[in-house]
């Protein structure tokens, strides 16, 4: 149910619009996630979980993630009940990293 797996500089992870499948943890590397071919967001700390949203609501992915230099990520595949089940201590990573997003919104407004 999960992999590591190496992406190129420059490859596309997951892309916008595709169904989820799955999320990835970064293990190693740079990531950036494209809204509309336009960069909003990067990411390079260990253990930083994308992908998460389009598996929680079911829904198609609304960014693309593609590696901005060689990267390590584990794609976590299934769906979120049995992620939930499986792997709880990722499931409380995601809660964590969902809530702080939030807050740094809500800051910003």
């Amino acid at each position: 149910m999960s992999k590591l797996k190496k992406y190129l500089k420059g490859e596309t992870i997951a892309a916008e619009g595709e169904k989820a499948r799955g999320l990835f943890i970064l293990v190693d590397g740079k990531i950036g996630i494209f809204k509309g071919g336009k960069k909003v967001a990067e990411f390079d700390k260990e253990g930083t979980i994308v992908g998460e949203m389009s598996l929680i609501l079911k829904k198609e992915r609304t960014a693309s993630i593609v590696a901005l230099e060689d990267s390590k990520l584990l794609a976590v595949e299934g769906q979120i009940d049995d992620i939930i089940k499986l792997y709880p201590d990722i499931t409380k990573k995601i809660l964590v990293s969902l809530a702080e997003r939030l807050a740094k919104s809500t800051e910003n407004i």
